[in-house]
């Protein structure tokens, strides 16, 4: 094997380019030759050819060797000392690199492409406030230079300061209306800032200019997403994963979509792929555990939730899901064993405590019901339903009173409400208290006017509790 052949420069997609593989393989003998020249003299055009050419092909460490050869004979070139710093900064040598972009400045102190790319390994280096120091600085020198307006955009993005960067990218464009990237970083900043039209439209410009870019497309869709436009959000998806059929994410959400607009299966058939790619992917495992679930198909639903538990065990929906379904097919004490698992992970969820208490009712386990509907209504002071469940589970153990207290506060959350009145007449009956059972059964026929009949209570009492009992 000869050495350029042991060189891999060349991807699988610049093999299919035959025009563009001959040109780099061109340019590599090139190179090859300067090599053999720079070692019988030392020449600094030929010497800066090698450093650019490897620096361009990502070969670091051999760039920064011929660097250090170039400064060796120019000591005082600022662009050796910027070169050597922008090839310490790419192998994340930042501090190496800030040293060496130091020296560059302070042989030429008004070279504001120097302050701009120190500033970027400052922001590398999460040294942000100094970072913002270095932009400002080149744009003093150079107001009119957007790469410093840009680069501070992308500093106040990290810093999570939004506003800010949304400020810097809109003077980018009115410097340079055609900056396509700016309009991406823009649509990126609104949609952090909850300004979800505006993001769409610095998307849309942005593929004005570049209408390959996948991930522009893939944001767009989260943000129609976000903004309940589910079929436009399914429309960008498919474009990018028409650009870039692996993108598992886009698989995953493109799903979300299909559920949102109750297509189901077409939902599961994208989670199915994004699990193809990604096979560790509870999130798409989860989702297709509440697609099937919503379709009635309970154990294929059970299945993806227990793959999902698999992966991620700390995910408590996971177990709250399966739990569901178990319940819905009335497998009672596997649904509280679910229950109890994510009530570990997340023990302030009202709606698990309050299925459970559910399952707990349905198996006879009155006492561990109530208590399971007692954490409900401290968690939910206002939930009417519970607060009805509760007084009914309290009347299977005749506690009367405390029965009667709980259906009066689910009258006063949710005062138009009858059923709560028809299980105090119950209540009233069963103690003997006919005048109270009769007053409490007609402000349940005054809500629901269409359940009401004439009755005579010393002749009907019969037809009354009947009607009563069988609600």
């Amino acid at each position: 094997m000869s050495d350029l052949e042991s060189l891999n420069f060349f991807s699988d997609e610049d093999s299919e380019n035959d025009e563009k593989r001959n040109n780099k393989k061109e340019e590599l003998e090139k190179i090859l030759k300067l090599e053999e020249e720079a070692k019988k003299s030392f020449d600094a055009e030929n010497l800066e050819q090698i450093i650019n050419f490897y620096y361009d092909n990502n070969e670091f460490e051999k760039a920064l060797s011929y660097v250090n050869v170039l400064l060796d004979i120019y000591p005082y070139s600022t662009d050796a000392w910027h070169k050597k710093a922008l090839i310490l900064d790419s192998l994340g040598k930042f501090d190496e690199a800030l040293e060496y972009f130091d020296k560059a400045i302070l042989l030429d102190p008004t070279d504001s492409e120097v302050f701009i790319n120190k500033g970027i390994t400052l922001d590398n280096s999460e040294k942000y406030e100094l970072a913002l120091d270095c932009f400002s600085k080149a744009y003093e020198m150079e107001p009119g230079n957007v790469d410093s307006i840009f680069n501070m955009g992308l500093t106040f993005e990290k810093m999570e300061k939004f506003t800010e960067a949304a400020e810097s990218f809109k003077n980018v464009l009115k410097a340079d209306p055609l900056h396509k990237d700016a309009y991406y970083e823009l649509g990126y900043c609104y949609d952090f800032l909850d300004m979800l039209h505006e993001s769409v439209n610095a998307y849309d410009e942005h593929l004005r200019y570049s209408p390959m870019n996948y991930t522009a497309w893939y944001n767009r869709g989260i943000v129609l997403n976000r903004m309940g436009k589910y079929l436009k959000a399914i429309e960008s998806y498919e474009t990018c994963l028409a650009l870039r059929h692996n993108f598992s994410s886009a698989w995953y959400n493109c799903g979300n979509a299909y559920a949102s607009v109750g297509r189901l299966y077409k939902a599961i058939e994208c989670y199915q792929t994004a699990l193809s790619l990604k096979k560790t992917d509870s999130y798409s495992m989860h989702n297709m555990g509440n697609a099937y679930e919503e379709l009635g198909e309970f154990d294929q639903a059970i299945k993806s939730f227990t793959d999902a538990i698999k992966v991620d065990s700390h995910n408590y929906e996971s177990y709250y899901g399966r739990g569901n379904c178990y319940f819905s097919l009335k497998n009672y004490e596997k649904a509280i064993e679910d229950f109890n698992s994510a009530l570990i992970l997340c023990k302030d969820y009202p709606e698990i405590w309050y299925l459970k208490a559910d399952a707990e009712h349905a198996l006879g386990k009155t006492g561990e019901a109530l208590k399971s509907y007692e954490t409900v209504l401290k968690l939910e002071p206002s939930n009417y339903d519970a607060w009805y469940d509760y007084g009914c589970t309290l009347i299977d153990t005749k506690s009367y009173i405390p029965a009667l207290e709980a259906f009066d506060n689910a009258i006063k959350n949710n005062p138009v409400w009858a059923e709560p009145y028809y299980e105090k007449s119950k209540i009233y009956f069963l103690s003997e208290d006919i005048e109270s059972g009769i007053q409490m059964l007609e402000k349940a026929f005054e809500i629901n006017p269409y359940d009401r009949f004439e009755y005579d209570f010393n002749k009907d009492w019969k037809k009354i509790l009947e009607f009563l009992m069988n609600r």
